[in-house]
């Protein structure tokens, strides 16, 4: 809009402000013919009066009419305006005025005039041009107001695109707005809510953070030389705009209109962090139950599910599925997944691998938990996401179901629909005899089981970082890896095994498992008759098991790559390449790419693409068990196996 500034900035016009606010706004002239005369109903509103203050016989009358007409202003036409006191204005005479005139009317009837009006409230303008050529004045000034209307249009207009919208980045919108309005009104623009900075610009407005803790109201001069005038963005008054202009009163309508759309950006901008807050801190929850179910801690970690989901958990079994978000961004993804899956599964952000969401669904759900787990990878599908999911386990061997879904994960980059999920297959500890396995494997471990506090959750440490390497194993339950690298090391001298020999991890894990699965033999501490004690050749001498190898390792018989014997010597070498290529004749490189060429005909993956810690053993100890065993139990005669601890060479 057009305001009293605007026309005061007109050189034609000759206009001095001499009293009040120079940001009325004016949308026409009136030049009246009797200024003393009843003005009734004619319309006042933003008008500015022009009267020859000779002709102005009642001052008193004309101020209250353009009062309550709502004048923009009166121009005393034919007057001159000059900076010295006047004694009109001198706070020792007639009183002071509002606020300090811009300057001073040299007559004392044109004062007397200016201080009526000025006193009911109407700013007062001088002007040199007389009353008649303010007639013909007139038109340019509605000229002008049309312009100035066009230009606020066109200003809003490009508000509007700016707007906030929902789902938008509301710093970004913040920024947006800022910089509009900056650019508008060739301004610095300040946005400060809850103690930071959201915008500046130009990046010298950040210099007028000083001014945020003054009232908002009428502009005020800056050590710059321009005005600010601050605009409150929240009822506390803890988020702020300031605005810095040249001129004392910008566009006021754009700022009202700029200023309420950044009360929506901050306020959303609220809602998203009370809304992060909440949701950092039940994903918090959440990954904690997991970590207590990872440890063996069901019933707690139960309790503690119940505090946010309820009965969700309340379930003997449970199966559990990893998602590798690939190229796709975890927190969009698991968003998206907390809502697909609502009382289905627990969804958790794998504190192991960055890529990865981990959900645990009860057997109840777990069905509908995978259709949208389906439907996520549809949604997801152009970021080549992967999924691998287990078999149902009891809740306290989630650790035995997060390997198997680990496994399957591996394992889901070779399938067309980038999924994998475990079927029900017969495995080493399903083939052994119960009693004979138990009694090697408790025998092995009797001094970690003997332990006076704690061994079998130390035995459970150590044959997870054994099976997932120490790294992962130590933020997928919440310890520190040192206390994982103390318990390994524990374990390892305990039993008399090395444990950075992969085959010594082989025995180690099998034992773990065996233990697993059927408990310890001798719960009071005794040790067994050793006549009855097998040791780990004639337990893996069974036909049972000899027959279940010569199944696994059937595929590679068949192949003419000599895959099998040089999958042997890979192994008999603990899983290197460079002895196991001399022992063949051939290069290292060949060595492993027959390795993985193996790995779908076994449909195992038998070394990691998962990102470890440097130093830590790049080998899926899940796929190299079974096969170290299978090796082991089919090696004939005069051929060396695989050096297993406890076996035969």
């Amino acid at each position: 809009m057009l305001t009293l500034h605007d026309l005061v900035a007109v050189p034609d016009f000759g206009l001095t402000l001499v009293s009040g606010d120079g940001g009325a706004e004016v949308e026409q002239v009136l030049v009246p013919a009797d200024p003393d005369a009843e003005w009734g109903g004619t319309p006042m509103e933003r008008a500015l009066v022009v009267a020859d203050p000779g002709r102005i016989g009642r001052p008193d009358r004309l101020a209250r009419a353009l009062a309550e007409g709502g004048a923009a202003g009166l121009v005393l036409a034919g007057t001159d305006a000059g900076t010295g006191r006047d004694p009109v204005t001198d706070p020792g005479t007639a009183g002071p005025l509002a606020e300090p005139p811009v300057a001073t009317v040299r007559t004392a009837v044109a004062a007397a005039v200016a201080s009526a009006v000025t006193a009911a409230g109407v700013p007062v303008l001088a002007g040199p041009h007389p009353v008649a050529a303010w007639r013909e004045l007139a038109p340019r000034v509605s000229a002008l107001g049309a312009g100035a209307v066009r230009r606020g249009h066109a200003r809003l207009a490009g508000l509007l695109d700016r707007l906030p919208v929902p789902g938008a980045d509301e710093r970004s919108t913040v920024r947006k707005l800022a910089g509009y309005l900056a650019e508008a009104l060739d301004a610095r623009v300040l946005v400060h809510a809850d103690g930071e900075v959201l915008a500046a610009v130009p990046a010298s407005a950040a210099a007028l953070a000083p001014l945020l803790g003054t009232p908002p109201g009428s502009p005020q001069p800056t050590a710059a030389g321009d005005f600010a005038q601050t605009v409150m963005l929240a009822p506390a008054g803890d988020a702020m705009l300031v605005v810095a202009t040249a001129e004392p009163a910008p566009d006021r309508v754009l700022v009202a209109y700029t200023a309420k759309a950044l009360r929506l950006a901050v306020a959303g901008l609220r809602e998203r962090r009370v809304n992060g807050a909440v949701g950092d801190a039940l994903r918090g929850v959440r990954l904690s139950a997991f970590q207590l179910f990872m440890t063996g801690h069901a019933v707690a970690a139960q309790r503690v599910v119940a505090g946010i989901e309820g009965s969700l958990m309340d379930s003997d079994t449970a199966r559990v599925f990893i998602l590798d978000c690939a190229r796709a961004a975890r927190d969009t993804v698991l968003a998206e997944a907390e809502h697909t899956l609502a009382e289905r599964a627990l969804a958790i952000r794998c504190p192991a691998y960055r890529r990865h969401l981990i959900f645990l669904a009860p057997h109840r759900t777990s069905a509908r938990a995978e259709e949208g787990l389906h439907r996520l990878m549809d949604t997801f599908a152009d970021a080549r996401v992967l999924l691998g999911g287990s078999l149902a386990h009891p809740l306290d061997a989630v650790p035995d179901a997060y390997g198997e879904a680990l496994d399957c994960l591996t394992r889901a980059g070779r399938n067309p629909d980038r999924i994998a999920m475990a079927t029900r297959s017969t495995g080493i500890v399903d083939v052994l005899a119960p009693e004979a396995a138990l009694a090697w494997a408790t025998h092995l471990l009797r001094p970690v089981l003997a332990m006076p506090r704690g061994g079998g959750q130390i035995l459970e440490t150590t044959a997870m970082a054994v099976e997932f390497e120490m790294s992962a194993t130590a933020r997928v339950i919440g310890v520190h890896r040192n206390t994982v690298t103390r318990r390994v090391r524990q374990v390892f001298d305990a039993v008399g095994l090395d444990q950075d020999a992969i085959l010594d991890r082989v025995v180690l894990s099998l034992a773990a498992q065996i233990v697993a699965r059927y408990g310890s033999a001798d719960r009071g501490g005794r040790d067994a008759d050793a006549g009855t004690v097998p040791d780990l050749h004639t337990l893996l001498s069974d036909p049972a098991l000899r027959a279940w190898a010569e199944k696994a390792l059937r595929p590679l018989a068949d192949d003419r790559r000599d895959l099998l014997r040089t999958v042997r010597e890979w192994v008999r070498h603990g899983c290197r390449y460079e002895p196991a290529a001399a022992s063949l004749g051939i290069a290292a490189k060949t060595v492993r790419s027959r390795i993985r060429a193996a790995e779908p005909l076994l449909e195992r993956d038998l070394i990691g693409e998962l990102p470890l810690v440097p130093g830590e053993s790049e080998h899926r100890l899940a796929s190299v068990r079974p096969l170290a065993v299978a090796l082991y139990a089919t090696t004939g005669p005069g051929v060396p196996r695989p050096p297993l601890p406890g076996g035969r060479a």
